[in-house]
């Protein structure tokens, strides 16, 4: 499609209109300009990079953005990645090679970054992981999920340091697990922090209590109204045994039934020992563009 430029988006009265108008009516905070505002201006400042497509019109040299994004760079002990948690077009500029466009802008932001790939999680409702596939991503892993009561762990005994966050340098020193939460993934230590601990507005649905173990570890939970309790932890130890523990526990001193444990197939093994339901295959995975 002629006309079209991939940019960076500002927190401008005009590309935030520009943004609402991408989304429908009830299309989340996206789609109101106050939620929309509070958003887009935490993750510029947060340094995401929201991508927005605009149709320039030839006559009067005025813009329209009929495409959003929001990419975050995420450097992990082991790797380094350029994250989208999210991509949409405007339902009228949808198949006109735009989202293809933005992908491709993406690509050239990842090597300006030093990033070795891309990594997306998407909407298995719809069409969005063949668009993927045929924009270069594969397929990579898949999410599994499992739930254990926190009762039988209530007197477990261990040393614990209650937190307001998770400091913002942990992402880059401690290896990420369990934190792929089952019901809305991101597989993506960055934005997984980014969400719980440097919200774009206050939510209060949703609580993000924190500890410090002694080992180091960070252990936060993933609290959201009614819809369950997801666990995220940050280490550089191999217990997962105790860690697992020490969430159960904490996790009943907060009055929980249980915690919900998003894992990957070969993280199952951590689990040995534990009396566990409601295990499943979750609808989520993990694509992957390979820049090297």
């Amino acid at each position: 499609m002629r006309n079209i430029t991939i940019r960076q988006a500002t927190a401008s009265e005009a590309d935030l209109n520009g943004i609402v108008g991408v989304y429908n009516p009830d299309a989340g905070p996206w789609s109101k300009l106050d939620t929309c505002a509070k958003l887009v201006t935490k993750r510029l400042e947060r340094g995401f990079y929201i991508q927005v497509a605009e149709i320039i019109n030839e006559q009067t040299r005025l813009g329209k953005i009929v495409g959003y994004s929001e990419w975050v760079i995420t450097d992990e002990p082991d790797r380094k990645f350029l994250y989208l948690s999210w991509l949409r077009i405007n339902d009228n500029y949808q198949r006109k090679g735009i989202g293809r466009l933005m992908i491709a802008d993406a690509v050239e932001y990842a090597k300006k970054n030093d990033c070795a790939f891309l990594v997306t999680c998407p909407d298995t409702s719809g069409t969005a992981a063949e668009f993927y596939r045929k924009c270069g991503f594969k397929d990579g892993r898949k999410q599994y999920g499992l739930k254990i009561l926190t009762e039988k762990y209530k007197d477990y005994k261990f040393e614990k340091t209650e937190l307001d966050k998770v400091p913002f340098y942990v992402i880059k020193e401690k290896k990420f697990i369990f934190g792929k939460d089952v019901e809305d993934s991101s597989f993506s230590s960055r934005e997984m922090w980014e969400g719980m601990n440097e919200p774009p507005f206050i939510d209060t649905n949703r609580r993000n209590p924190a500890i410090l173990l002694s080992d180091g570890t960070y252990i936060q939970l993933n609290m959201y109204g009614e819809a369950g309790v997801g666990v995220c932890i940050w280490t550089n130890n191999t217990n997962y045994a105790d860690m697992i523990k020490s969430a159960l526990s904490f996790g009943y001193s907060l009055g929980l039934h249980h915690l919900d444990f998003g894992y990957f197939k070969e993280e199952e093994s951590f689990f040995d020992g534990f009396e566990v339901y409601d295990k499943r295959q979750g609808t989520e995975f993990e694509q992957i563009y390979y820049i090297y």
